[in-house]
C-alpha cells in the first residue's frame, strides 16, 4: 500500500510538473543549446589609466564614455561570434582591418571544428591620440583579462585558460559609430592558479596561517564552529528577514555552548548579482560586527545557489566578489572567505575543466580584492579537498560518513597537503524519525555519532570543525533537500538544538574541554524507534486478523 501511494504521489508530481512545461513554453535557447544574444551590460570592468603624455585635443568625458562602450562592444560581438560560430555582427562593431582580421580568426576556428569560447572581463585603457576633427582615437589597453576554453569536434577541452594581456588599437567613427579599426596583442600571460600561494601576514584581531595551524594573535585558534541559519527563517528567508535582535540571541547561545566560529552563507542572485543590494550589504556588516561583539569568528561562503558557469556571466560574478570583499576587507570578524560551497558537485552537469578554471579565476581576484583573510572552498569529501590545495590557505571538506572511516580520509587528505591547515566544515546526523521510514535516529544516537567524529579529530592535527546545523527548523525548501518527506525530513531535524532553542544531548560535546564519552548503546534500542514499533504494530494487528480469519474458517460447517 505504501508502494503504491508513494507511485502514485510521483506520477502525479511528475504530471504537474509536465504541465507546467508545457504551459509556460520551453526556452529555445535552452532547447537549441544556443548563447542567448545578451545584453551590452555584462559587468566587464573597464577604467581609464592616466592619459599618455601629449596626445592632442582632449575628449571630453562623454567622448570618453562612448569609445569605452564601442570598444565593450566590439568584444562582446567577438565574443558571441565565437559562441554563435557566425561572423555577422562584427561589421557592426569592427572596421577594416581588424574586422577581417576578426572573421579570420573565428572562420578559422569554425573550419578546424573547433568550439571557442571567449570572453573578456577587464580592461584598462590609456589614451594615446585623438585627432584634432574628433575621428580617430588611439589607445593602448593596459590590463585585457580574458578566459578561453576551446574544445575539439567531441566537445572535449584541449585548452582552457585565464590570461593577462595588452594591446595596441585605433579606433574610427564611421556612420556615427565608433569602431575598431585595429587591434593588435602586444604580450599574453596566462594566470597561473597554483601560483597564487601569498599567504595573508598576521595583523591584530585577524585569523592567520602558520603553516598547518591557524593563529589569532599570535596565539593556536582551532575552530570550533557551527553552520548556522536563524531558526525561523532559514536559507532564502534569512536575509529579506533579518532580525538583529534573533541574531543577538543566537550568538549569546553560540558562545554558551562553547563555540568561536559560525559559518552563513551568501545567495547570489537574492544580494543582487552584480549589483549588490546595499541593504543586504549593511545587514551582513550587521551581522558581522555583532559576531565580532559576542568574541565569534565567521566564515563567509559566497556565490552560494548560484550554479551558472557560463563564461558568459563571469564578469558579473566578479563585480559581485568585488563588492562584497572590498566593503569588508578589513573586518576583523571574518576568519576566511568560503568561495564556492561544493564546487564539485557541479564537476558532472558543467563539467570539471570550467568550473575548475572558474574558481581559479575568483582565486586570484578574491587575492586582489581583500589580501588580509584566508581563502577557502568547501568542498564536498575529503577525496576531492585536494584541489587548489596549494593555491588555498585553508583546507576545508564536508563529511557525512560513518566516523569510523574518518581517521582514514583524513591521513590521505593531510599526506597530500602537509602544510596546510585542515578543518571538517560540515558534519552532522539527523534526529528525524517516522513511522513509515526506517532510517531514522535517536538523539542518544546523534549524540554517539557526534562523540565519534570528535574523537577522531582529537586524534589527528585537524584545525578545527563546524557541525551542520544549529537548529532544527519547521521548513526546508524543496532545492536543498528535495520535495520528498525522507528527504526534507531529516534536514528538518539535523540540528544541535530543538526548534525551541533547547540543547540536544549532542550539544553539549562541542566545548573545547567537553567529556566525549558516550555510552555504547544496545543493539535493541533501535527497536524503539517509531517504524519499528509501528511495524510491529502491524504485524500484531495482522496476525490477529489473520488468526481470526482462520478460526473462522474452521468453525464454518460442510455440507
Amino acid at each position: 500500500m505504501l508502494l503504491a501511494l508513494a507511485g502514485a504521489l510521483a506520477t502525479v508530481s511528475a504530471s504537474a510538473q509536465l504541465l507546467a512545461f508545457f504551459q509556460r513554453g520551453a526556452d529555445p535557447a535552452s532547447a537549441l543549446n544556443i548563447v542567448p544574444n545578451v545584453s551590452p551590460e555584462l559587468g566587464v570592468d573597464l577604467s581609464w589609466a592616466p592619459d599618455r603624455g601629449d596626445v592632442g585635443r582632449i575628449p571630453d568625458a562623454y567622448l570618453r564614455t562612448q569609445i569605452a562602450q564601442a570598444y565593450q562592444r566590439a568584444w562582446l560581438e567577438w565574443n558571441l561570434a565565437y559562441a554563435h560560430a557566425d561572423q555577422r555582427g562584427l561589421a557592426t562593431a569592427f572596421a577594416e582591418p581588424a574586422l577581417s582580421a576578426a572573421q579570420q580568426a573565428v572562420g578559422s576556428a569554425v573550419g578546424d571544428g573547433l568550439k571557442v569560447t571567449q570572453v573578456d572581463t577587464s580592461h584598462r585603457l590609456q589614451l594615446n591620440f585623438f585627432s584634432e576633427n574628433g575621428l580617430l582615437a588611439g589607445f593602448t589597453d593596459l590590463a585585457s583579462a580574458e578566459i578561453h576554453i576551446i574544445r575539439d569536434a567531441s566537445g572535449a577541452v584541449i585548452y582552457a585558460g585565464d590570461i593577462h594581456a595588452t594591446y595596441t588599437g585605433v579606433m574610427i567613427l564611421e556612420d556615427g559609430r565608433w569602431r575598431v579599426r585595429q587591434l593588435t596583442r602586444t604580450t599574453a600571460d596566462q594566470f597561473d592558479s597554483i601560483g597564487l600561494t601569498h599567504a595573508p601576514q598576521p595583523r591584530v584581531g585577524i585569523v592567520s596561517v602558520s603553516q598547518a595551524t591557524l593563529l589569532l594573535d599570535g596565539k593556536s585558534f582551532p575552530i570550533r564552529g557551527v553552520n548556522y541559519y536563524p531558526q525561523a527563517t532559514p536559507w532564502e528567508l534569512f536575509w529579506p528577514s533579518y532580525s538583529p535582535a534573533v541574531i543577538d540571541t543566537d550568538l549569546i547561545r553560540m558562545r554558551s555552548l562553547g563555540l568561536n566560529t559560525v559559518r552563513i552563507f551568501i545567495p547570489y542572485e537574492q544580494f543582487g548579482g552584480q549589483h549588490v543590494r546595499p541593504d543586504l550589504l549593511n545587514r551582513l556588516g550587521d551581522f558581522l560586527d555583532r559576531a565580532d561583539a559576542n568574541q565569534l569568528k565567521v566564515i563567509v561562503t559566497l556565490f552560494d545557489f548560484r550554479g551558472d558557469y557560463n563564461p558568459l556571466l563571469w564578469p558579473q560574478a566578479d563585480r559581485h566578489l568585488q563588492q562584497i570583499l572590498t566593503r569588508f576587507a578589513d573586518h576583523r570578524a571574518i576568519l576566511a572567505w568560503d568561495l564556492k560551497n561544493e564546487p564539485d558537485l557541479d564537476y558532472k552537469r558543467v563539467g570539471r575543466e570550467t568550473v575548475d578554471l572558474w574558481l581559479a579565476h575568483i582565486l586570484r581576484l578574491a587575492r586582489s580584492y581583500d589580501p588580509q583573510h584566508i581563502l577557502t572552498i568547501g568542498w564536498s569529501s575529503a577525496a576531492v579537498a585536494t584541489n587548489f590545495g596549494q593555491a588555498l590557505d585553508l583546507i576545508s571538506f564536508h563529511d557525512y560518513l560513518p566516523p569510523a572511516g574518518l581517521p582514514a580520509r583524513y591521513a590521505e587528505l593531510r599526506a597530500a597537503l602537509p602544510d596546510r591547515p585542515i578543518i571538517l566544515g560540515e558534519y552532522g546526523l539527523p534526529t528525524w524519525n517516522s513511522p513509515f521510514f526506517p532510517n531514522g535516529h535517536t538523539e542518544a544516537e546523534q549524540a554517539r555519532y557526534y562523540s565519534d567524529v570528535l574523537q577522531a579529530l582529537r586524534t589527528t592535527d585537524a584545525a578545527g570543525s563546524l557541525a551542520w546545523t544549529l537548529y532544527d527548523f519547521g521548513r526546508v525548501p524543496a532545492s536543498v533537500a528535495g520535495p520528498w518527506p525522507w528527504q526534507s525530513g531529516p534536514q528538518q531535524q539535523i540540528g544541535l538544538l530543538h526548534a525551541d532553542g533547547t540543547p540536544k544531548p549532542a550539544a553539549n560535546l562541542l566545548a573545547a574541554d567537553a567529556d566525549l564519552t558516550q555510552a555504547v548503546l544496545p543493539a535493541w534500542a533501535r527497536l524503539l524507534k517509531p517504524f519499528w514499533l509501528f511495524l510491529g504494530c502491524l504485524i500484531l494487528i495482522s496476525i490477529a486478523v489473520l488468526w481470526r480469519f482462520v478460526r473462522r474458517w474452521r468453525v464454518i460447517p460442510t455440507t
